[in-house]
């Protein structure tokens, strides 16, 4: 009897360990990310790898995203683009991810569509330039507003402060000259003449030359659009110069480096941002005001000190993942997360995502 039971108690504890794993086994999405974690553009990659991590960590310890668990892969870019494209193949040949959010910039995501869509996975990207979602591919999405949204918000507010005339100064990669041609294109709708051109190198430590022509066009401003640090670099040469007219810089500056680095050059010098660089200055009737408050807390709780905008970027795309998740019915597959993410509407850092199937034109 003494043995039998033994051999009952056994085979309980056998059956128990098989069935455990499957009565154990979770729901999980598989989250592939590429950031520029290190390199030229760390100042904007490195946040964006920070914020990513809280709130995945967030999201599951609560539970994950409509149940299931996020399994982030996070590979560093360098913000190189040729190894942002490596390396998305990477995510989705070998690490067989479900979604792939980035890469950081809109050089590395021009690489990254034509990978993403032709392997039919989801991408969610962080670019500023319109070009890197037009023409529209099916399986592309981005957090960002394009340029040309922030482009015409400026052209407005520069016309209504008197300005007639720009220069302007932009850097030499896919941004910049996303930028510099959309504003190109848009500046007459605002009765604002763009007198000159100049272009210089993201990596360029003066552009005095490019300034002094700008100057010399007898511009009313100077329209500065490149990331940072091409605009602490325009406004340091500015003020070497004595250039005395408005410099106005476009969000890829909106950064606290900028102030930190231009120093006294920066001062009467125009910002455009996104509402994650001053939080406090929010109403309680923004639709989004609690979103961005949260994330500005959570951060600096976190990491002991303030966001920038950019870190806006991935974690708006992890709350367009989750509510697209909940819309999912059976198993997961990319065509049907494709389709989910096309029916979102939601307060994200950046504004309020409202996506649908009708295929856009390009903006006007």
């Amino acid at each position: 009897m003494k043995k039998t039971a033994v051999s009952i108690a056994g085979m309980l504890l056998a059956t128990l360990a098989l069935a455990s794993p499957l009565q154990a086994q979770e729901k999980v999405i598989k989250v592939g990310a590429l950031i520029a974690i290190s390199g030229p553009i760390a100042f904007i990659g490195d946040p964006q790898a920070k914020a990513l991590q809280m709130i995945v960590d967030q999201k599951n310890a609560d539970g994950g995203l409509a149940g299931s668990r996020i399994e982030l892969t996070t590979y560093d870019t360098e913000g190189n683009a040729t190894k942002a494209s490596q390396l998305a193949r990477r995510l989705i040949d070998s690490d067989k991810v479900d979604v792939v959010i980035g890469p950081s910039t809109t050089g590395e995501s021009l690489a990254v569509k034509p990978i993403a869509q032709e392997a039919k996975v989801p991408n969610i990207n962080f670019a500023g330039g319109e070009v890197a979602v037009f023409p529209t591919s099916p399986f592309i999405f981005k957090t960002p507003p394009y340029d040309r949204v922030v482009v015409k918000h400026m052209l407005d507010y520069m016309n209504r402060q008197g300005i007639r005339s720009i220069a302007v100064l932009s850097s030499n990669d896919a941004f910049g000259q996303s930028g510099s041609a959309t504003i190109r294109e848009v500046a007459p709708q605002y009765g604002i003449a763009v007198t000159t051109v100049e272009e210089f190198g993201s990596r360029d430590t003066d552009v005095t030359a490019q300034v002094l022509r700008a100057r010399g066009s007898n511009a009313d401003a100077i329209l500065s659009w490149s990331n940072n640090p091409g605009p602490t670099i325009v406004l340091r040469s500015a003020k070497a110069i004595g250039y005395d007219k408005p410099i106005y810089n476009g969000y890829g500056a909106a950064t606290r480096q900028l102030v930190d680095q231009a120093g006294t050059a920066a001062e009467g010098a125009y910002l455009s941002s996104m509402r994650l660089l001053a939080p406090e200055s929010l109403t309680a009737d923004d639709p989004i005001a609690p979103v961005v408050t949260k994330l500005a807390a959570d951060y600096k709780a976190r990491y002991g000190t303030a966001p920038p905008t950019f870190a806006a970027h991935p974690y708006d795309a992890i709350l367009i993942l989750e509510q697209a998740l909940q819309k999912v019915q059976g198993d997961l597959t990319h065509q049907k997360l494709r389709d989910a993410l096309e029916t979102v509407e939601v307060a994200g850092a950046n504004g309020y995502f409202r996506f649908s199937p009708e295929k856009p034109q390009r903006p006007g």
